[in-house]
């Protein structure tokens, strides 16, 4: 599905996000002082650009954030942001032999989380808690490599 702009805004309007969880700590990243949403945690990913799928558009910006050869992109969840960009939440296995670099242009740093840490920060893009919460309501499953989701979680979604 193609990557759609706002006419009024200029934003993109479809994008994918990848989760790689392993030992119960979900991969995430500081974005790069240089991009959209600037110093904010949240799972890699980006636009959707034309022509590509969810699965081909989160190879791809892993590839491009943090040198990740990942495979088995499998759609869980999609969710829609504040400003209405569909997001694509993908759960994709990384290549043992694979380790992140980060890309400075695009992330600042990245970093091995548990969930309850994660959750515990102020530097959180708006949708990482709304991912949490949908887990924890069982809106979609993890595997079990991710641990459990707590049930205070319900309750951190916007409204």
């Amino acid at each position: 599905m193609p990557a759609k702009m706002s006419s009024k805004h200029g934003k993109p309007r479809h994008g994918a996000v990848g989760i790689v969880v392993e030992n119960s700590e979900f991969l995430v990243i500081r974005r790069s002082p240089l991009v959209r949403a600037p110093n904010m945690l949240c799972f890699p990913g980006g636009t959707i650009e034309t022509g590509e799928t969810p699965q081909e558009a989160v190879v791809r910006e892993l590839s491009e954030e943090l040198s990740l050869e990942v495979t088995s992109p499998q759609l869980i969840w999609q969710s829609r942001t504040s400003w209405g960009t569909l997001l694509d939440w993908l759960v994709v296995e990384r290549h043992p032999e694979s380790q992140p670099q980060a890309n400075e242009r695009e992330v600042a740093e990245f970093m091995w989380l548990d969930a309850a840490r994660l959750l515990s920060r102020n530097d959180l893009l708006g949708s990482m808690p709304d991912f949490f919460a949908a887990w924890a309501n069982a809106a979609f499953e993890l595997p079990s490599r991710a641990g459990v989701a707590h049930p205070s979680w319900t309750r951190m979604a916007r409204g």
